[in-house]
């Protein structure tokens, strides 16, 4: 197999493979089609700094949306009592999983009243 320098086929392949190819918070499954396949990203469950944000552990599957959602996440950690030490990937996840759907659904109600052609 070629070694690849991008994150699709090459250093996020083994988290994405991990994660069955589904974003994490919202499901999406990029095994589906190949422009859900495309959607996937590498998030970092971990701040800039922490020693194990880099690790395969701390990584996991997200959509792009996904990734981008409550972009002030580590930013507000602090005012929101958003702490990181001794969590595991899961705990993690599930602990911006409702930070991520928030911002989601705000823009859902967005599209559905702005963008969205209704017949």
């Amino acid at each position: 197999m070629a070694a690849y320098n991008d994150s699709l086929r090459g250093y996020a392949f083994p988290i994405h493979s991990r994660d069955g190819f589904k974003c994490v918070y919202c499901g999406l499954d990029g095994t589906k089609s190949y422009s859900a396949w495309l959607c996937l990203s590498l998030e970092h469950l971990l701040p800039r700094g922490n020693r194990l944000r880099d690790t395969r552990e701390y990584m996991v599957t997200a959509c792009l949306f996904c990734n981008a959602a409550d972009n002030h996440y580590f930013a507000k950690a602090s005012e929101r009592g958003i702490t990181f030490k001794d969590k595991n990937r899961q705990e993690l996840v599930a602990q911006r999983t409702p930070y991520v759907l928030k911002t989601r659904e705000s823009y859902h109600r967005f599209w559905k009243s702005k963008v969205r052609v209704t017949r």
